[in-house]
């Protein structure tokens, strides 16, 4: 389990809190998703998550340890992340040379690296494309092996920062399959950083970040239903999410839950 308590950041003494007094829970196999647009705090808070940022005020505990200089490291191991733009993640020639990437830095046995890499693969259905080129893929696929690439670390938790902002819906669409895939195995817990509304039904837990704060926190349904905080916060409801309020009188259905019920 993640703690965070009553943590704040500012880039500069003195200036605008990028985060202001944040406190959260991410408890494991949990799936988190943190909304909000440009500005909202949701990159500071990775990048603290991640220990790029380590001057913050207040308190962050890893399954009960306090982090502190002495143990950072070692607990940042626990953390994998997938970034915004897939073309910026690859280092190997092959996907399954990029897979293993991290596996060979930590100093991992070569048998052992070789079964890590290939169940990846097989998680994200990608192991038929082993010996492409990165370069090859579609953005989709792309993503696909980077994910692949965090869970061969085993991490306990993965971050996923606007993981699907830069693909297309065909991509995209894969990727939050896999995510689901990932989930249902309660195994790991997802933090899911996004601007959009429509890829947060699958997640236990949601939370809406303006302005350094948290406004809105909650289950997807309150989430949905929280008008003030989604004004706010300049986010708009999915087309079937509102389709699905004026005609159910005023609950909320995923899309094939709608299209099930109608």
């Amino acid at each position: 389990m993640i703690g965070l308590e009553d943590i704040t950041y500012s880039y500069r003494t003195g200036e605008y809190r990028a985060l202001d007094h944040i406190s959260l829970t991410f408890r494991r196999g949990e799936w988190v998703s943190i909304i909000g647009h440009n500005g909202s705090g949701k990159s500071t808070l990775v990048k603290i998550l991640m220990g790029i940022l380590n001057d913050y005020e207040g308190t962050i505990t890893v399954d009960g340890e306090v982090l502190d200089d002495e143990n950072r490291a070692e607990l940042r191991k626990k953390f994998a992340i997938v970034f915004q733009n897939p073309d910026n993640q690859f280092v190997g020639a092959t996907v399954e040379d990029d897979v293993a990437f991290g596996l060979e830095n930590n100093g991992i046995e070569r048998e052992e690296m070789v079964r890590r890499t290939e169940e990846a693969l097989k998680a994200v259905n990608m192991l038929e494309f082993r010996e492409h080129e990165p370069s090859r893929l579609s953005g989709g696929q792309k993503q696909r092996v980077a994910i692949a690439g965090a869970l061969a670390m085993s991490p306990e938790v993965l971050i996923l920062d606007e993981a699907t902002s830069m693909i297309d819906p065909e991509g995209r669409q894969e990727v939050l399959d896999i995510l689901k895939a990932i989930h249902h195995q309660g195994k790991t817990t997802l933090v899911f950083i996004t601007h959009d509304l429509s890829e947060i039904e699958e997640s236990d837990h949601a939370v809406i970040m303006k302005d350094g704060r948290v406004i809105s926190e909650g289950t997807v349904e309150e989430i949905y239903q929280d008008a003030d905080a989604l004004v706010a916060s300049r986010l708009v409801l999915p087309f079937h999410m509102k389709l699905s309020k004026q005609l159910l009188d005023g609950s909320f259905m995923s899309y094939d839950e709608l299209v099930e019920r109608l």
